[in-house]
């Protein structure tokens, strides 16, 4: 199995430029390798927007071609039929990503994780990481993993979108970002198949 780090955990995001209205011709796709350099382009475009102020500008220069490198390593995973992956599409263009697959921690009862759902920020607001998420849950259900956890910065309102849609608190605990240390909240569904079978 391909190595995985904590830097490719959820941090989703919300809008810090103009949004776009989505076409209705949006949709909800698998990944492929072919999809790799817009995977990477959102992940970037989301952790600027999200931590600009807690790193440093050569930091997310550096961030574009590792991050290549690990949106193969989910591709790979997803290929095998060990992981799920998914891009949101708006005329041709990924807008949205997101993976998932079994929980990395060893947590006690939690079988899977959604290991990262970005949105380009100017997307962010439309129901795009909605479904992505369902997108997610129905894969990991297919996979025969029925219970699912993710992670957020300490702050990050989306929080409430979860709870909505029947994820639990699951509690905070420290991340190291750059030279700053972060809270990280965890939030899970301990049935997945549930959250699979809500409407996108």
């Amino acid at each position: 199995m391909c190595s995985k780090t904590n830097t490719s955990k959820i941090f989703p995001v919300h809008a810090q430029k103009k949004s776009v209205r989505l076409d209705t011709a949006m949709k909800i796709r698998p990944a492929t390798k072919n999809d790799i350099p817009a995977i990477g382009q959102v992940h970037f475009e989301c952790w600027r927007a999200l931590f600009s102020s807690l790193v440093p500008d050569f930091a997310f220069d550096l961030l574009q071609p590792r991050g290549d490198q690990r949106w193969q390593h989910f591709l790979e995973g997803a290929e095998w039929g060990d992981e799920v992956a998914y891009v949101a599409e708006e005329n041709g263009e990924v807008v949205g990503f997101a993976a998932g697959g079994p929980e990395w921690g060893g947590h006690a009862t939690i079988e899977a994780e959604m290991y990262s759902l970005y949105v380009l920020p100017r997307y962010q607001g439309q129901g795009v990481g909605k479904q992505l998420l369902l997108a997610v849950a129905k894969g990991l259900v297919k996979l025969g993993l029925n219970s699912m956890l993710v992670r957020l910065r300490s702050g990050n309102p989306t929080p409430r979108v979860y709870i909505a849609m029947g994820a639990e608190d699951l509690g905070l605990h420290p991340v190291t970002v750059g030279a700053s240390s972060v809270g990280e909240v965890t939030y899970g569904w301990s049935d997945l198949r549930r959250l699979s079978e809500l409407e996108d």
